[in-house]
């Protein structure tokens, strides 16, 4: 593939990940939110090595299981925060912006608090910060890295 066609589409499909997991968030938190999916990029494992096999690794990012209604959602024209995902998601692929994340690679809505996911629980990962409406990790051999 042409490197600037997969630079557009890997640009497009991080701020659509970022949008549908984060766009009631404020900005600090889509970004932090964008930020943490470059880690897992830039630390490839089971959950892919590039953006877009990242953000459609199966069960990872809820808005892209077909059984989330987010999953069929696109920003309609006017949509006010798209372009800022576009923005926050072109700056985090090219490594303009710095990592907010701080190496996180992880998070997951506090809707979940009840029942969080296991690996939330079971000692890989370990929490670092809440922001927003997310509680966010990092994956303890990451640290070392």
């Amino acid at each position: 593939m042409d490197p600037e066609l997969r630079k557009i589409w890997e640009v497009y499909m991080l701020a659509l990940a970022m949008w549908r997991e984060a766009r009631n968030q404020p900005f600090e938190v889509i970004a932090i939110v964008g930020c943490s999916m470059r880690n897992r990029v830039l630390r490839p494992r089971w959950w892919g090595k590039t953006y877009v096999e990242v953000v459609l690794c199966r069960d990872q990012y809820s808005s892209f299981n077909r059984e989330d209604p987010n999953a069929v959602k696109f920003p309609a024209f006017a949509d006010q925060v798209f372009p800022v995902c576009l923005s926050l998601a072109a700056a985090i692929h090219d490594g303009v912006l710095p990592d907010k994340a701080d190496g996180m690679d992880s998070y997951f809505d506090r809707s979940l608090d009840d029942h969080p996911p296991s690996w939330a629980t079971d000692g890989s990962k370990t929490h670092v910060m809440d922001a927003g409406d997310f509680h966010f990790y990092r994956t303890l051999d990451a640290m070392a890295a």
